[in-house]
């Protein structure tokens, strides 16, 4: 895993039980900004966040989650006291 990589997953916030269509958890990087806000306002695919993804028209593609903006949608992230621990974060940085 490389250093960005690894600095990135530790700085996301991942869903406790909510995932993408593709199988991948819902996330939101803490470091992200989209005007007006300060800090991030939606749920995205972790894969597309990673830059996991294939792009859509390549071979291997598939249909992910469209962006799911905070205002709109309650979905239990991994750091909730009720998520009791479930999360998920890929299970290479699931420790």
């Amino acid at each position: 895993m490389s250093i960005e990589r690894a600095a990135r997953l530790k700085r996301m916030t991942f869903a406790a039980t909510s995932r993408c269509s593709c199988g991948a958890g819902l996330a939101y990087d803490d470091t992200c900004t989209a005007a007006p806000f300060k800090g991030p306002s939606y749920w995205d695919c972790s894969a597309i966040l990673l830059g996991d993804a294939i792009p859509s028209g390549q071979p291997g593609a598939v249909t992910h989650t469209d962006r799911l903006p905070f205002a709109f949608w309650e979905i239990k992230s991994e750091h909730q006291p009720s998520a009791r621990g479930a999360t998920t974060r890929p299970a290479e940085e699931n420790n």
